[in-house]
């Protein structure tokens, strides 16, 4: 059976996210002046007009002394002509628009690939099929009508003028006897709260004790517990002043001191709040208003009297800061959104804005994978159900998804596919043996938003040999979409999570007030860092640009695989861990991969487009990073932080069995989801 398996993946050369698409002469491979090979794989098309294709394409480029492709996007368009009798189109001419690789690119190396590329395509006259660019055009219309249906209404929003921390309950609560602590522990929640036998219950974040007679509050300050919660602490995440140092603003805030107010929610919710009552201060060159005095997104424009919120990267308005907040596009804002000046206080919201530089790069950003090559021979995974699979077809499709596992297992005509930290497997049982696919199942691109495996459509599986895979992952995987004109982050809906003998948790967008700057990526709300964690719920994923300044550097967190992995990582500062934490594929021991670098000095400038820029250093004097802080707590988790077992999951989503509750004991997951 195995060896069946190895011929079936040798005859399947599919390449890229079109399998298929203009087989004869894509890869297209362009030598250098250098001698090093570019790849320029199948297009992608984005319209045909006019006798002109606009298509983006993946692009690799192997170096002298190097065996390893380093892969990047290419945007462009191209001239073609008919040929008399066929259905192929010429490509006559090329003109890159824009190209993005890795930081250790460089801009200038960049350059001549995009030199090379137009000047070699149509001397080798290469052709693409009509009637394929057409079929392509239809499936992007299909996804792009899918992308966009994301649910856009509003959380519960709530206000606070004064120091508050959101603990989520996700739906009815699980309760499952901790056994080495000796009492019970909500099972569906980030936070710790304990039902201890004294009738009352415990929460514990940053370090304090909270105690309430409901499990929904209120809750207040205890500095004395019951003894047999004195052990717990050991076995939790510490925060202390020092954890918070390199994110607070000296003078700012103690970070051990307890916040003033629990509140525990029971429905997808966030909380906006202001140091006092809400103090504004003008944007220059507009009418708008800011919240200089809250860790939120919070503005005020003077025209309409509306404040305007800035959450997951949507946008809401309301008449009040406590009112009803609706949702507003991003390219419907005052147009005074788009005249915050690059530098001032709010110039983060830039990218959530439509048409500014900063959105349009963050979207270029959000297309470029992070990429591994995988030995077929060697790379393992594994399943485990609660209970007897379960699936539930997907409508629109020929797939179905697994219920009851932490994993995600599709099933597609008789097959069944795993994605296992961004690498596709597939078995001929839900519970394997597992091998590497050379090939995704048919309709991956069509699965909608309301379910909860939506983003493994943003796995791909770039080339093939007989020896290895290339695979990658784009943004979109760690819950990071193109959404219009801007990027979001999550897909809005809220899904179910299994339970029955374990918990699985599954994707969120509400709760965490996940914040988007170019600088440091998606980081969590104020409070939101390892202290109010329990180390066997992970919370949200996390993307950052590779641009990002490493002294951010804990974001994208998965769980470990304990395979045979090769890792190259080409680290620019001392500590490896400044890279690794982007990089998902670094958690498995089968792969060799490359690190998308990040730069801690190359604050973005807001530049064109179609300018190329690899975000190599260019000397900028960057202090935007260290001054975003302004607020205490808003920060991303501190160095060290390590939320939860990372034993064994895809995407680093936890689950939680009834008896053996202590994270040395518990079994890790992966938060992938229950259709709602």
């Amino acid at each position: 059976m195995r060896n069946f398996y190895r011929h079936f993946s040798c005859l399947i050369l599919f390449l890229l996210f079109f399998a298929g698409s203009f087989a004869q002469d894509w890869p297209a491979t362009i030598t250098l002046e250098n001698g090093q090979q570019v790849k320029l794989y199948s297009p992608q098309p984005n319209s045909f007009t006019n006798d002109r294709l606009v298509f983006r394409s993946a692009i690799s480029i192997t170096r002298a002394g190097s065996s390893e492709p380093v892969f990047g996007m290419v945007w462009a368009n191209a001239q073609t002509r008919s040929r008399s009798g066929s259905d192929n189109l010429d490509l006559s001419s090329i003109s890159v628009t824009d190209i993005r690789f890795p930081a250790d690119i460089s801009e200038s190396y960049s350059k001549d690939i995009k030199a090379a590329i137009e000047s070699a395509i149509p001397e080798r006259e290469l052709h693409v099929s009509k009637k394929q660019v057409q079929n392509d055009l239809k499936l992007e219309q299909e996804k792009q009508n899918l992308d966009q249906s994301f649910s856009n209404k509003a959380p519960k929003v709530i206000y606070r003028n004064h120091p508050a921390i959101l603990v989520l309950i996700d739906g009815d609560p699980v309760w499952q006897k901790n056994e080495a602590w000796g009492v019970e522990v909500l099972a569906n929640s980030p936070g710790t709260l304990i039902k201890n036998d004294d009738g009352q219950y415990y929460l514990y974040g940053a370090s304090h004790w909270y105690r309430a007679k409901q499990l929904t509050g209120p809750y207040n300050y205890v500095d004395k517990i019951p003894a047999n919660l004195s052990r717990i602490e050991e076995n939790l995440p510490k925060s202390t002043g020092k954890d918070q140092s390199q994110f607070i603003q000296d003078g700012d805030y103690t970070a051990n001191m307890p916040v003033s107010e629990i509140i525990v929610s029971m429905e997808p919710a966030e909380l906006i709040q202001s140091d006092g009552e809400a103090a504004f201060n003008p944007i220059t060159n507009t009418n708008l208003l800011y919240v200089e005095n809250s860790p939120n997104d919070i503005f005020m424009d003077i025209e309409s009297q509306q404040y305007y919120i800035l959450l997951a990267g949507r946008w809401y308005t309301s008449r009040a800061l406590s009112g009803n907040w609706t949702h507003i596009s991003a390219d419907k804002l005052p147009p005074d959104f788009s005249r915050i000046p690059p530098g001032s206080a709010k110039d983060n919201v830039l990218s959530s804005v439509a048409g500014t530089p900063a959105a349009k790069n963050a979207i270029l950003d959000a297309q470029v994978p992070q990429t591994a090559k995988v030995n077929r021979n060697s790379a393992k995974a594994s399943v485990n159900y609660d209970g007897t699979p379960e699936f539930e077809n997907i409508s629109g499709t020929q797939l179905a998804y697994a219920r009851n596992t932490a994993s995600t297992v599709i099933r597609y005509k008789g097959q069944y596919f795993l994605v296992d930290n961004g690498i596709w497997f597939r078995s001929f049982s839900p519970s394997g043996p597992w091998i590497a696919s050379s090939y995704r199942p048919e309709g991956v691109d069509l699965i909608p938003p309301t379910y909860p495996v939506y983003n493994v459509k943003y796995v791909y599986i770039y080339d093939v040999t007989p020896q290895f895979i290339y695979v990658g992952y784009t943004p979109g995987y760690l819950n990071t979409f193109i959404y219009g004109p801007t990027i979001v982050f999550g897909t809005g809906y809220y899904y179910r999570p299994w339970h029955r003998h374990y918990y699985y948790p599954r994707p969120f967008t509400w709760g965490f007030n996940m914040q988007y700057t170019p600088w440091t990526g998606w980081s969590f709300g104020f409070n939101f860092y390892g202290g109010w964690f329990n180390m066997g719920w992970w919370g949200p994923s996390l993307y950052r640009p590779p641009y990002c300044a490493p002294y951010y550097h804990n974001c994208g967190y998965y769980g470990y695989r304990n395979n045979q992995v090769w890792v190259n990582e080409r680290p620019r500062y001392p500590s490896p861990g400044y890279y690794s934490r982007n990089n998902i594929y670094q958690q498995r021991r089968d792969i060799v991969t490359p690190d998308r670098e990040r730069y801690y000095s190359s604050r973005p400038d807001y530049r064109r487009p179609t300018e190329i820029d690899n975000r190599n250093d260019r000397g900028y004097s960057n202090t935007r990073p260290e001054t975003r802080n302004e607020w205490p707590g808003r920060e991303v988790p501190s160095r060290g932080y390590e939320p939860g077992d990372r034993s064994g999951r895809d995407r680093g989503n936890g689950s939680r069995p009834p008896s053996s509750f202590p994270p040395q004991q518990r079994e890790s997951g992966r938060r992938e989801n229950h259709h709602h």
